[in-house]
């Protein structure tokens, strides 16, 4: 009996050790490694992969250029013309790349970046040709009330719904709400954007109707009107919509600049009195906080058709003008314009786009002798001068140009065409220490070989012939 006592012991004993083995060598990495080892195949088919970051797709800077007048080829040799054609200048390899034609010949139109990335384009002029025996004849404006957006997924220009007023030289003004508020242009008539449902709609009239006015977003929000054929400004306020009466200006300006400062003023800088008056050298400072205007300092020349650039250190570069190639900056911190080294050519009507980089991007415009240039220059604020940049595949002045971003690669510019010969830019006399930039030939394939001859109105109960145009002189 005492035999079976202990046997059975024993094997109880040899139980528990065995059941604590199994247990170890369960726990042990080896064996738990093993097991993983031997049904890894039986779950390869249903094992959840590893989540990957989905890569960032790379957006490139572009500069879109657009319309404006340029020169074409016809039977009697060379002539100005409102052109279709668009080009985009590449910022990282500095080169200008044809696209896609607008649906309109435009020049003195509007464009604005939309929240959305694509750019509107309202408005402008073409031109209607009176053919003679002697090809061309005389032109008369064509004032346009149709629209179209760019988009830069496709790079193709879409027509909108038509503007309800022809508008010749309007003003276009992002506001907070991605709308986009289109005034001027000869009216007192605004009308509002609407870029989802791609319309327009009316707004609140203006208390005067306005021709070559700017318009200037203020820091809250609001968009100060200023000049165009009235001295008295004025505040176009989103959140009322309605415009309400500000500040005087000293004189009526138009061609002038306005400049948002970084300290919520706006500089208003030069300009004419009137269509085809002496430009000014007058400025004036508005302060929104008084609602008022204050004289500022005298530019070191008069302007008209300049451009105005507000640059990153705060300081306005302040470009050419008609026969003008001489450039200034304003100071804020001393009040004061300070002379800078003038640019290649001389410009007026022209562009200029601040870059990613600081940088402004001046290109077109007429020279001293009334023809569109396909020149363009970089202009450098931490050295202060100008660099010659690659031509524009199509001479422009009046033209516009609209800083977009588009997915790497770009696939939908055209091919360049081949260049015809194009007289070089000739340097004023201020410029005989500056090197003058090189002309590369300016083709004529992306513009219409024949000016267009009945403007291609959207609406032609609300596009006729505007013989007043004819009395203003090139952006």
């Amino acid at each position: 009996m005492a035999a079976r006592a202990g046997i059975a012991k024993a094997l109880r004993l040899c139980a528990a050790v065995l059941a604590a083995a199994i247990l170890l060598g369960a726990l042990a990495p080896g064996a738990d490694a093993a097991r993983r080892r031997r049904h890894r195949g039986a779950h390869t088919a249903t094992a959840t992969p590893t989540p990957r970051a989905t890569p960032t797709m790379a957006l490139s800077p572009l500069v879109l250029i657009a319309g404006g007048t340029g020169e074409i080829t016809v039977p009697t040799g060379s002539s100005s013309a409102v052109l279709d054609s668009a080009e985009v200048y590449d910022v990282a390899s500095g080169h200008f790349l044809p696209v896609a034609p607008m649906t309109e010949h435009r020049d003195r139109h509007a464009a604005v970046a939309l929240k959305d990335g694509r750019v509107l384009i309202v408005g402008g002029v073409n031109t209607v040709l009176v053919p003679l025996i002697v090809f061309p004849g005389p032109a008369m404006p064509w004032i346009l009330t149709s629209a179209a957006t760019f988009s830069p997924l496709s790079g193709r220009f879409t027509a909108t719904q038509p503007m309800a007023t022809a508008r010749d030289d309007p003003t276009a003004t992002l506001l907070r709400d991605g709308r986009v508020l289109v005034i001027g242009g000869g009216s007192a008539t605004a009308e509002i954007f609407d870029p989802a449902a791609n319309r327009f709609a009316a707004a609140a009239d203006l208390t005067s109707s306005r021709y070559g006015q700017s318009a200037t977003m203020l820091a809250d929000g609001r968009v100060l009107v200023v000049g165009g054929g009235d001295r008295q400004a004025e505040i176009f306020d989103p959140a009322a919509g309605k415009f309400t009466a500000t500040g005087s200006m000293q004189t009526n300006r138009i061609y002038h600049t306005a400049t948002l400062l970084a300290d919520g003023r706006v500089l208003i800088a030069g300009g004419s009195p009137y269509v085809r008056s002496e430009a000014v050298d007058t400025t004036e400072l508005y302060d929104p906080r008084r609602g008022q205007f204050v004289a500022g300092p005298r530019m070191l020349r008069s302007r008209a058709g300049h451009s105005a650039t507000l640059l990153r250190d705060g300081r306005v570069l302040i470009a050419g003008g008609c026969e003008d190639a001489s450039t200034e900056l304003f100071d804020p911190s001393g009040n004061r314009f300070i002379a800078a080294q003038p640019m290649n050519s001389s410009r007026y009507g022209h562009s200029a786009t601040l870059l990613p980089d600081g940088k402004v991007l001046i290109a077109g415009g007429w020279n001293q002798k009334y023809r569109p240039l396909a020149s363009a220059e970089i202009y450098d604020p931490a050295s202060g001068r100008f660099r010659p940049a690659a031509n524009m595949t199509q001479s422009r002045a009046g033209h516009t140009a609209t800083l977009i971003r588009a997915s790497l690669p770009v696939t939908w510019t055209l091919p360049t065409p081949s260049p015809t010969a194009t007289e070089t830019p000739t340097p004023t006399a201020t410029q005989s220490s500056t090197p003058t930039a090189t002309q590369i030939p300016t083709p004529t394939a992306t513009a219409t070989s024949t000016p267009t001859e009945t403007g291609n109105p959207t609406s032609t109960a609300t596009q006729s012939p505007t013989p007043t145009a004819a009395a203003s002189p090139p952006r």
